[in-house]
């Protein structure tokens, strides 16, 4: 059983590998998009894999970008498993990116960076992802709600310009929302809160993540890059920033799938066996 204190979650375990891959995502029940558990299934054989778990909820819930690391060096720290290489999802790269770092003081040479999507964390990646949790309601807001939900979104995205101060209020303007419509769907308390907290727990990793500059050890990584503009290094160029990565490998899939494709898996699998 995985608890807090150990911060990883053993996806695939093999007694042959030469050592743990490390993969940072943040990985909850019912995301659409594809998982570590599935470019995992059809990796070749010889791995292990550990999945990052994020800090439970709790009155230190308020953690830093720092705080977030620590918890999940602490294991590593103790056990001190030979770290093949380290992969990171949308936001999970600029966390992989710091374990990278630290890892490397730890056992003295800084294992392989594999991206997927790599995304920088900024009050626009909340905003969005506020925008997205919006369009969930709609089963259970009327259009005028969904509408007035997103205006109040982005009145707070135009005047808070800090990513933990917009989470807090972007998690505000959810719970005046999308409690009463939850009760009105005959959800119930307990339904209701683990919804919620996924919600502000996945935001809280995102806005810790801003405090964290992963651009230096990004510069050395292996970037796959999905086919979808709105997502990873294809986003950014598109904001106009300029991303710098050793190889950027495109994929001929959408970001919400690609993890789960197999050609990429096997191309993961050359990677790591390189």
């Amino acid at each position: 059983m995985v608890t807090d204190s150990d911060g990883w979650k053993t996806l695939v375990k093999d007694e042959k590998s030469q050592g743990i891959v490390l993969a940072v995502d943040f990985d909850t029940t019912g995301r659409p998009e594809a998982r570590f558990a599935d470019l995992v299934a059809n990796l070749g054989p010889g791995f292990e894999v550990w999945e990052s778990v994020p800090p439970a909820a709790g009155s230190d819930y308020e953690r830093t970008g720092a705080d977030y690391v620590e918890h999940w060096m602490r294991r590593l720290e103790a056990e001190r498993p030979p770290v093949r290489a380290l992969m990171g999802f949308c936001g999970g790269a600029i966390y992989a990116a710091a374990l990278a770092k630290r890892v490397g003081e730890l056992q003295g040479s800084q294992p392989p960076l594999v991206l997927f999507d790599p995304e920088l964390s900024t009050a626009q990646t909340l905003f969005w992802q506020y925008h997205k949790v919006i369009g969930f309601l709609t089963d259970v807001l009327s259009a005028d709600q969904i509408t007035q939900a997103r205006e109040m979104g982005q009145q707070a995205y135009d005047k808070i310009t800090e990513a933990v101060p917009l989470k807090n209020e972007l998690m505000r303007l959810m719970w005046e929302f999308g409690e009463p419509a939850l009760i009105a769907a005959g959800l119930d308390q307990t339904r209701r809160a683990e919804l919620f907290g996924v919600f502000d727990s996945f935001l809280c990793y995102l806005a810790a993540a801003s405090e964290i500059n992963p651009l230096q050890e990004w510069r050395s990584a292996v970037a796959y890059s999905s086919n979808s503009p709105l997502s990873g290094l294809n986003a950014m160029r598109t904001a106009g920033v300029d991303i710098v990565v050793a190889q950027e490998i495109p994929v001929s899939t959408d970001h919400g799938i690609m993890l789960a494709d197999k050609d990429l898996a096997a191309r993961v699998t050359d990677l790591l066996n390189a």
